[in-house]
C-alpha cells in the first residue's frame, strides 16, 4: 500500500513538475513576445521622431529660401524644391492666414511651407510683411537733425516713433516710443531707419541720361516727285460721314514754289465735297468745298492762300474747319509756321473720297479749277489729321513736337519714322488708317527742336507701348491733363511736372533726378492699384491725391492740401504738412516732421500691397508670427 503511494506521489509530482515547467514556459514566451513587439514599437517610434525632425528641418529650408526668392524679386508664385528624400512647396496669402482669418494690413503676407518625406507632412506658417518695421508706426522720425519733437497742432494716431527728446499731446490711439531722450517709452532695441535699394532706380536713371537729347532726333521724312503718293484707304475717322471739324497739319520742303503747275501736299475729296493743300505760282493754298445744294451749297468753294514760302526751307502748314450745315463766314481757315494768316468761307463736309498725301487722285478742285495727278516736288512730313477744330495756341505749341498719338481728337498721324518700306503706319492708337507708299523716298526729316518732346497736353501715355515699359527721357518734362498707364516707368533725368487733373494710374514708377512737383493731380488708383514716387531732388505735392509709396531723396518733401494714402520715405530735413494734409498708412523720416495746422495729420493705416512692385525696401517677419500645424 505504502509503495503505491510513493509510486502514485512520485507520478503526480512528476506531471506537477511538467505542467509547472509548461507554465514558466509559456509566460516566458508571452513576456518575450511582448518584449519584442515592445522593443518594435520603440524602434518605430524613434524612426517616426527622427523623420518629424528632417521633415520640420525641410520646411524651414523651404521658409528660407522663399524669404530669399521674395526680398530680390518680390515674387509670390509657388516655390517647390526637394532635398534629402523630401519634397517641399512654399506659397504665399496676400488675404488670409491658413485658418482663413482676414490679415490686418493689405502689405502682409502669409508665407506657408509645406514638408514631405515619406509619409510624414510637416506644415509651418510665418506672416510677413513687405516692408521694414519702420512702416509699422504712423510715425517714424530718426531724427538726424537731433530736434525735439514738440508738435502740437495737427494729429497723429497710432504709435509713434522719434529717436530724441518728445514733448507733445497730439497722439492718440498709440503709445509714443523712443530709444534716446524724455517723453517716449524707450527701446533698448530701436526699428532701424530703412535700407533702400536703389540700383533698379540708377540704373534706369543712368539710362535716360543717355538718351538722345532734342537737337540729334533722327527724324525722317517722304521725298516726292513725277508721280509718288501715299494714298489713304476710306474710313470713317477721315472721309466717311459728317466732320463739322477738321484740322490738318503738315511740314513740307518745296524745290520750285514758282512752278505754274499745282503742287499738292494734301488732298481729300473730289470734285463734290473736299479740301485739299498745294502750291502755285508762288502761292501756299488751303481750300474747301460741299457743291450739293441739299447739303451746305459751299460752291464754288473757298480757296485762301500765302505767299510767304520760301524754296527749300522746311514750312509748316494747318488747315482748319468748324462749320455747320450752312455756309458762314471764317469758318475755313489757315496757318503758316504756327501763325495764323487768313480766313474764309466754309460749312461742314458730308461724306467724300478718301485722302491722299503728295498727290491729286480724286479730281480735286482749285481755285482755278479742277484736275487730277498733280504731285508735289519737295519733302513731306509729320501729316497729322484732326476731327477737331485746333486752335492757334495749340497749333503753335505741338507744330514742331513728336505726338504720342492719343491726343484728343487725333485721328490719323503720318510720322514716317519708318524708313524702309511701303507701307506709312498710322501712329494714331485708336484706329488703324495705315498709308501705302508709292514712289516717293525716304529721307531726313527737318531738325524740330521739340522732338524730344518736353510736354503734354490732355494726351494719354501708355508706358506698355516703350521698349521694357520704359519711357526715358532726358530732360525736363511736364505733364498737363495728361494720364499715364502702366505697367511700367516713367523715367527722367530732370524734373518732372504733374498738373492739370493728370492722372498717373496704377503700377506706374515716377523715376527723376531732379525735382518732382504734382499739382491738382491723382497718383494710383487706389489702396491695392499703388503707383511710386522716386525723386533724387524736391517732392511737392499740393491739392492732389496720392495712392502708393513716396521715396523723397532732396532736401525738402512738402505737402499741401494733399492725401497720401500709402506711405512716405524721407530723406531730406524738411519735411511739414500743411492745409489739412494727410498720410493714412506711415510716415518714414530720417529727420523730424512738422504739422503746420490743427486740421493735418498721420493715421496707421493699411499700406499698398508694395510686394508687387520692386521698391527696393527689405521684408520683415511679423513677431510672433510662427506657428506649426
Amino acid at each position: 500500500m505504502m509503495e503505491r503511494l510513493k509510486e502514485k506521489i512520485k507520478s503526480e509530482s512528476g506531471v506537477i513538475l511538467m505542467a509547472s515547467t509548461m507554465g514558466i514556459f509559456i509566460i516566458m514566451s508571452f513576456f518575450a513576445f511582448y518584449l519584442a513587439r515592445f522593443a518594435a514599437t520603440e524602434t518605430r517610434t524613434g524612426g517616426y521622431y527622427t523623420m518629424d525632425v528632417k521633415t520640420r528641418n525641410l520646411a524651414l529650408s523651404g521658409f528660407e529660401r522663399g524669404m530669399q526668392t521674395f526680398k530680390s524679386s518680390r515674387s509670390t508664385s509657388v516655390i517647390s524644391g526637394s532635398f534629402n528624400n523630401g519634397n517641399y512647396s512654399i506659397s504665399f496669402d496676400s488675404s488670409s492666414t491658413e485658418s482663413g482669418v482676414s490679415l490686418p494690413y493689405t502689405n502682409y503676407l502669409t508665407m506657408k511651407s509645406r514638408a514631405n518625406i515619406d509619409d510624414v507632412e510637416r506644415n509651418l506658417r510665418l506672416i510677413i510683411s513687405t516692408l521694414p518695421e519702420a512702416f509699422c508706426f504712423s510715425y517714424y522720425g530718426n531724427n538726424a537733425g537731433g530736434t525735439t519733437f514738440a508738435e502740437n497742432t495737427g494729429a497723429i494716431a497710432g504709435d509713434m516713433y522719434h529717436n530724441g527728446n518728445v514733448s507733445t499731446s497730439i497722439v492718440s490711439s498709440g503709445t509714443i516710443y523712443n530709444s534716446t531722450g524724455s517723453g517716449g517709452t524707450q527701446l533698448t532695441s530701436p526699428p532701424p531707419f530703412p535700407q533702400l535699394d536703389i540700383t533698379l532706380y540708377e540704373n534706369l536713371l543712368t539710362a535716360a541720361a543717355a538718351e538722345d537729347p532734342p537737337s540729334t532726333y533722327d527724324n525722317y521724312a517722304l521725298d516726292f516727285n513725277s508721280n509718288d503718293y501715299v494714298g489713304i484707304g476710306s474710313s470713317s475717322d477721315i472721309n466717311n460721314g459728317i466732320h463739322s471739324q477738321r484740322t490738318i497739319e503738315a511740314w513740307f520742303r518745296t524745290n520750285n514754289k514758282d512752278s505754274s503747275t499745282r503742287q499738292v501736299i494734301y488732298e481729300e475729296g473730289g470734285g463734290t465735297r473736299g479740301l485739299n493743300i498745294y502750291i502755285h505760282s508762288g502761292r501756299l493754298y488751303v481750300g474747301g468745298w460741299n457743291r450739293p445744294s441739299n447739303e451746305s451749297n459751299w460752291n464754288p468753294g473757298t480757296w485762301i492762300y500765302t505767299t510767304s514760302i520760301q524754296n527749300n526751307q522746311w514750312h509748316h502748314v494747318a488747315l482748319t474747319v468748324n462749320g455747320g450745315s450752312s455756309v458762314s463766314a471764317n469758318a475755313l481757315k489757315m496757318y503758316l509756321d504756327g501763325n495764323y494768316t487768313i480766313g474764309g468761307n466754309g460749312s461742314q463736309l458730308w461724306g467724300h473720297n478718301p485722302a491722299n498725301i503728295g498727290r491729286t487722285r480724286n479730281g480735286s478742285r482749285y481755285h482755278n479749277g479742277t484736275g487730277n495727278g498733280y504731285t508735289f516736288n519737295g519733302k513731306i512730313d509729320e501729316v497729322r489729321i484732326w476731327n477737331v477744330e485746333r486752335t492757334p495756341s495749340q497749333i503753335a505749341a505741338k507744330k514742331d513736337t513728336i505726338l504720342t498719338g492719343n491726343e484728343s481728337g487725333l485721328t490719323a498721324y503720318y510720322n514716317f519714322q519708318e524708313n524702309t518700306g511701303n507701307t506709312v503706319n498710322d501712329t494714331q492708337t485708336q484706329s488703324n488708317n495705315d498709308g501705302t507708299k508709292s514712289g516717293a523716298s525716304w529721307t531726313d526729316g527737318p531738325p524740330l527742336s521739340k522732338m524730344n518732346q518736353s510736354s503734354y497736353t490732355n494726351t494719354t501715355i501708355n508706358l506698355s507701348s516703350f521698349t521694357n515699359s520704359q519711357k526715358l527721357h532726358n530732360g525736363n518734362l511736364t505733364l498737363t491733363g495728361t494720364t499715364v498707364n502702366g505697367p511700367g516707368y516713367l523715367v527722367l533725368d530732370g524734373n518732372l511736372t504733374i498738373e492739370s487733373s493728370s492722372a498717373i494710374k496704377k503700377n506706374v514708377f515716377l523715376i527723376c533726378t531732379g525735382n518732382i512737383t504734382i499739382t491738382s493731380s491723382t497718383v494710383g488708383t487706389g489702396i491695392r492699384t499703388p503707383a511710386i514716387v522716386y525723386a533724387k531732388g524736391t517732392t511737392s505735392l499740393s491739392s492732389s491725391t496720392v495712392y502708393g509709396l513716396i521715396i523723397a531723396k532732396g532736401s525738402s518733401c512738402t505737402l499741401n492740401q494733399t492725401a497720401v494714402n500709402g506711405g512716405i520715405l524721407n530723406y531730406g530735413a524738411t519735411f511739414s504738412l500743411s492745409n489739412t494734409s494727410s498720410v493714412t498708412g506711415s510716415a518714414v523720416s530720417n529727420y523730424s516732421i512738422d504739422l503746420t495746422d490743427a486740421n493735418s495729420s498721420i493715421s496707421k493705416g493699411n499700406l499698398p500691397p508694395f510686394f508687387g512692385l520692386n521698391v527696393g525696401l527689405d521684408p520683415m517677419i511679423i513677431p510672433g508670427s510662427y506657428l506649426e500645424y
